[in-house]
């Protein structure tokens, strides 16, 4: 599958004990790791006998890289431990430094951490962060967990009145958060708050119903006609463990597989609908009792659909397959560029290749172009005669940007549109 069409888119330890019994001589370890103790040792000087608590106490700086250390547990004991090195072991789990109540400094670069936003170990790297603790990590996304997240975020005035536009992403998890205090504040300042559709009008049970008449096949036609006998496999043993059964899949349309498939990319991920920028501020703003509108319905949405035959869904589809594994890297580069607010790479998410069917480019129209058009038209009743003198508008982050884009339509109307947040900057001056 096309970067595009993914981005437009959018989710046996075994402890041996000795078998002879211990003796009186016998030293307590306080590490389940040999290579951990070694290097406990040399920080104290002590290579043998027995280690007390105390003498721990004592370690305020330990060196611990390239000696292929698997494990941390027992570093808590290490309780005045300022400053610890560690790189270049095997370490996969690193919640023992969370129990480290004096760690100031922690290199953890070149270990087999998974670092997937969502995961144990982004988690621990989060919470030491906030924690004031300095760690150094081969990851370039975390450079921005000192930032709040500034998105795509836009203002248009006309005479007494204001509309804000947010672009958003449609999933999310807590490490997008908190977003920048600009946006923040506009939101408050608005007493009407719009989206693509107002979910709070909609139940979890009517949104499935309309998504499967949508995605399912109404006649003798299945799954299996527009994908290989080994595609097939393959989406089947992914899909089981959600309790799809392959009679499931065949009477599904192959967009509607692959909108599942990006959906367990994305769970896999860490992210999930409710935690988007659109639930958050649905959800604050039902709470808030502002106004809530829709700009479009459910089944607007997925009309759209059908403007790609079935043949290219397969396309889609087995590009999706081919390109499975990758997936999840691609998500968190995009979370990345939205943080950062990184209109120029967003930018170019928008256009399809040019070598792409030509129903499917009409489909790429559909789902920007046309729908920007429809929606700028709504956001210019909102500015000539709207009933509310501030408006949140929350879309996602591709209608807000290039050619015939809301903005772009806006603009061609006459109306200034400003950037409200520029993107992040790096230490250089030049774009994060």
């Amino acid at each position: 599958m096309k970067k595009t069409q993914f981005y437009i888119v959018l989710i046996a330890l075994l402890t041996i004990i000795g078998c002879s019994e211990p003796t009186e001589s016998e030293n307590v370890s306080f590490f389940e790791d040999r290579q951990l103790e070694s290097a406990v040792r040399e920080a104290l000087g002590q290579p043998e006998g027995e280690l007390t608590e105390a003498e721990l106490q004592d370690i305020r700086t330990l060196h611990a890289f390239e000696r292929n250390i698997q494990s941390l547990d027992g570093i808590e004991n290490l309780k005045s431990l300022e400053e610890l090195i560690v790189f270049g072991n095997q370490i996969e789990d690193i919640t023992p430094l969370l129990d480290l109540p004096n760690i100031e400094n922690v290199d953890i670069e070149n270990n087999p951490l998974n670092l997937s936003v969502g995961s144990e170990s982004y988690s621990v790297v989060r919470q030491l962060i906030n924690n004031d603790v300095f760690v150094f990590i081969d990851e370039e996304r975390f450079a921005l967990d000192m930032e709040p997240s500034r998105g795509v975020f836009y203002e248009v005035t006309n005479d007494n009145k204001t509309v804000y536009m947010l672009g958003s992403i449609h999933i999310g998890s807590e490490e997008l958060y908190p977003l920048h205090e600009d946006i923040e504040e506009a939101f408050e300042q608005s007493s009407a708050a719009v989206f693509e559709i107002d979910f709070t009008q909609l139940s979890d049970e009517r949104l499935q119903e309309i998504a499967s008449e949508a995605g399912i096949f109404d006649d003798d036609q299945s799954l299996e006609d527009y994908v290989t006998e080994e595609e097939f496999d393959e989406i089947a043993l992914l899909l089981s463990p959600y309790g799809l059964l392959r009679s499931d899949l065949r009477d599904m349309k192959p967009w509607y597989v692959q909108e599942i498939l990006l959906s367990v990319v994305s769970m896999t991920a860490g992210y999930e609908p409710g935690l988007g920028i659109d639930m958050h501020f649905l959800e604050r703003a039902a709470e808030d009792e502002k106004e809530i509108i829709g700009l479009e319905t459910a089944e607007d949405q997925l009309d759209i659909q059908n403007i790609i035959t079935l043949e290219t869904q397969g396309e889609q589809l087995s590009h999706t397959l081919d390109q499975y594994d990758e997936l999840g890297d691609e998500l968190l580069d995009l979370m990345a560029m939205w943080r950062r607010g990184d209109q120029e790479a967003l930018t170019e998410l928008r256009y399809p290749d040019e070598n792409e069917p030509e129903d499917y480019q009409d489909y790429i129209r559909a789902l920007t172009d046309e729908r920007d058009e429809a929606m700028a038209d709504s956001i210019v009743r909102f500015l000539e005669d709207g009933e509310h003198n501030t408006y949140f508008v929350v879309v996602g982050a591709i209608h807000l940007l290039g050619e015939n884009s809301i903005t772009d339509r806006l603009e061609q109307e006459g109306y200034t549109v400003n950037t409200v947040l520029d993107p992040l900057e790096d230490e250089d001056g030049e774009e994060a």
